[in-house]
């Protein structure tokens, strides 16, 4: 089983007490809450660990998580993560507030149609004025599948 430190995400020995990397105590940090955890491994170096607490955190719902999200997106952006990227635009989407816009408008400007898809999904769960804005915006994208699902969603804001 490999082990990892819950503050820098270097590999320590199972039943090390401080990390030779970072040099923080270990055990403290066992003791954060599951919503300060799942934070925290959005930076775990293992893509599906970031994966799944990405996912949880949309399901949990909670509106903390929309800035630890957020900034979650610029680093997976970079290494082109587009799975992870992909989960995170999802997660933004269950979470119930317009704190999130931000961070989805700025996914609808990915280079990958599959991010901008998943994107624009989640605004059509927000419509308030800046999503539909968005929406709006997202007529004109490179991509049809984009543009036919924005379609969609001002046919079903107009109804």
């Amino acid at each position: 089983m490999i082990f990892f430190c819950p503050n820098c995400w270097a590999q320590v020995r199972e039943g090390e007490k401080i990390c030779p990397q970072c040099r923080v105590k270990i055990e403290p940090l066992d003791q954060l809450s599951y919503f300060d955890k799942l934070t925290r491994a959005l930076n775990h170096p293992v893509a599906t660990t970031r994966m799944r607490a990405a996912y949880i955190l949309g399901e949990i719902g909670d509106r903390r998580a929309i800035l630890p999200l957020a900034g979650a997106i610029e680093n997976a952006w970079e290494k082109e993560n587009l799975f992870f990227l992909r989960e995170i635009a999802m997660a933004l989407g269950k979470i119930d507030g317009h704190d999130a816009l931000p961070a989805l408008i700025h996914l609808l400007d990915h280079p990958s149609f599959l991010i901008r898809e998943t994107a624009l999904k989640s605004l059509g769960k927000i419509r308030n004025g800046g999503a539909i804005a968005a929406i709006q915006k997202a007529v004109k994208d490179p991509s049809s599948r984009v543009r036919e699902l924005a379609r969609k969603f001002l046919e079903e804001i107009a109804e």
